[in-house]
């Protein structure tokens, strides 16, 4: 009979990220938005990994800046203007995967975001979003000795209420590139 044992890892992780966001569910007259551009943004966090034979579960704590550009036209005098809205969180995403190969990695789950501050141009709105929103992760990774490669797509939704009745869904979807190291485990 074979037995097997779990292996653990704990590391360390930052890299960069493209982001955008798509804004739906306008509930005001004001304002039609229309998406416009990406930004870089960047992350920072850990990772610990439980493995037991090739599948993981992969919990994390990373702080991310995402956010992305919208094109901004005023319904009353059809103006247009670029806009930037950014966003502070803290990302707990709780992966599942399956290694193959010996150091490749497939994975995907949920992530909880927790919002730290968010500014559209220059005024502070994380007060009008929800504190913490639900969304998923779905990736690919290397794993080099210690070294983690890991590329992923995140799509998480929240949505902005405002005093004046303004109110609209904002889906920010990032590319999400890593470089980890494994302070425990291989």
């Amino acid at each position: 009979m074979v037995q097997a044992q779990a292996q653990f890892a704990l590391g360390l992780k930052a890299g960069i990220s493209s982001s955008s966001v798509d804004i739906k569910n306008a509930s005001s007259n004001t304002a039609q938005f229309k998406d416009e551009d990406n930004i870089t943004g960047f992350h920072a966090g850990a990772f610990a990994r439980v493995q037991l034979g090739g599948f993981f579960v992969q919990p994390e704590g990373v702080f991310s800046a995402s956010g992305g550009k919208v094109e901004i036209q005023e319904a009353v005098s059809g103006d247009k203007k670029v806009e930037e809205m950014g966003f502070s969180h803290l990302d707990v995403p709780v992966l599942v995967g399956y290694n193959f190969l010996k150091v490749a990695r497939l994975y995907a789950g949920p992530v909880a975001s927790i919002l730290v501050s968010s500014d559209f141009g220059d005024e502070k709105i994380d007060q009008y979003f929800d504190s913490a929103d639900w969304g998923y992760q779905v990736g690919a990774g290397l794993d080099i000795s210690r070294l983690t490669l890991d590329v992923r797509y995140e799509r998480l939704t929240r949505t902005y209420a405002d005093d004046a009745a303004n109110k609209f869904d904002v889906a920010g979807k990032q590319i999400i590139f890593s470089l980890g190291y494994k302070l425990i485990g291989n």
